[in-house]
């Protein structure tokens, strides 16, 4: 392995090693958060949507079925459609809305709406004992299984809820009249599903992240040159076209230079690949110290060609950065004595196009401008820069 690359493997090693106990506590640091929670928010939100549907069907399902049994008693039966229909399915339907309008809220809301339900389950169970009805102790944890198996909420989220539906039940159980033997039964049997819930949905979100993450770090890997640690040809174009769009929406300026290394294939021949993976990593160095503003870019897009991107910087400050970019390689002085320019030394040819972009601007029309007055640079003598 080239020891260029090193630093960058060295990187990768290091970034692995800090989120090893952001996965253990189910949470990373605040910038990746908000990346995690905003994209799982975004994949999920039409299988939370369809199971918030079929939430409404059940609730509403099961109580067609119980108003079919002639053995429900009515009171009871009374009981529980006013409950559905004046606290369960409202507040599945405002989860629904929220989570179809407002994808960055949904887990909010299936949470509220987790726990109304959770909460109208229990209640119902714990009046049925009135009118000698015996229902599962599964039935009021149904909806807690739905929130972190399948709609994925966030584990710290559910945690609470799920702590407080099973202290609830526990409670109401502790009040009902009903056998000793009978109420330790169905503690024992909330606690044994209750703990697979707990444990399963940590599980299951610990994958989910990682499995995230390295997606997140594949991307960064792919992104990055590894020898320079700059963006590759195919980021830059992406990144670029961003930065075309925002400019021409704010009617700011933006320079594009595109740089050739001189005569660099003559180094390569003469002081052999890895002195010349070490000098373009140098001059990668150097470039990247040009562009610190928010909004510019540096990039490798070829073997020995690299490109540049000053934001919102007017022409006469920009012909000055160039001109500082072009003096800051020839100050870095590594020797080339196999090059046709007079320094004897490692030297750079700079093609730079400046424009407020319109609509009919586009990144390769933009490229292809700023490498043909590259050109014109190599061809005027190289070791220097134009501008227009």
């Amino acid at each position: 392995m080239p020891d260029a690359t090193q630093p960058e493997f060295n990187r990768i090693r290091q970034l692995a090693s800090r989120h090893q106990y952001e996965l253990i506590r189910l949470r990373f640091n605040s910038s990746h958060e908000r990346r995690f929670t905003r994209e799982n928010n975004l994949t999920r939100q039409a299988s939370r949507a369809w199971l918030l549907v079929a939430g409404v069907m059940l609730v509403s399902g099961i109580l067609c079925i119980d108003y079919l049994l002639s053995v429900i008693p009515a009171d009871y039966m009374a009981m529980r459609v006013g409950v559905a229909a004046k606290v369960m399915i409202p507040a599945l339907m405002v989860a629904l809305f929220l989570t179809a309008r407002f994808p960055r809220t949904s887990e909010y809301a299936i949470v509220i709406a987790v726990t109304i339900t959770a909460g109208g389950m229990i209640y119902e169970r714990h009046l049925a004992t009135q009118w000698g009805i015996h229902i599962p102790p599964s039935f009021a944890l149904l909806p807690l299984f739905v929130a972190t198996l399948l709609c994925r909420v966030r584990w710290l989220l559910m945690l609470p809820v799920q702590i407080l539906v099973f202290g609830g039940s526990v409670y109401l159980e502790l009040q009902a009249s009903q056998p000793k033997d009978a109420m330790l039964a169905d503690i024992y049997a909330m606690a044994l599903l209750m703990m697979p819930a707990i444990f399963g949905s940590w599980v299951i979100e610990f994958y989910n992240r990682l499995t995230w993450l390295r997606r997140d770090w594949l991307a960064e890997i792919t992104a990055f040159d590894a020898l320079t640690g700059l963006l590759n040809k195919h980021a830059f174009h992406k990144e670029l076209r961003q930065r075309l769009r925002y400019a021409r929406r704010t009617k700011r300026p933006l320079t594009l230079v595109v740089i050739d290394v001189d005569h660099f294939k003559a180094y390569n021949d003469n002081y052999g690949h890895p002195k010349g993976d070490r000098c373009l990593a140098d001059l990668a160095q150097a470039m990247r110290g040009s562009a610190r503003r928010g909004g510019d870019l540096v990039a490798r897009i070829g073997g020995e060609e690299f490109a540049v991107v000053w934001f919102g910087v007017d022409k006469e400050t920009s012909y000055r950065l160039l001109e500082k970019l072009i003096s800051r390689i020839r100050e870095l002085n590594i020797k080339h004595e196999y090059t046709e320019t007079e320094t004897r030394c490692v030297t750079i040819s700079a093609g730079a196009r400046w424009l407020i972009p319109d609509e009919n601007t586009s990144v390769e029309g933009l490229i292809h401008e700023a490498d043909m007055l590259m050109y014109q640079s190599k061809n005027a003598g190289r070791n220097q820069a134009i501008l227009e």
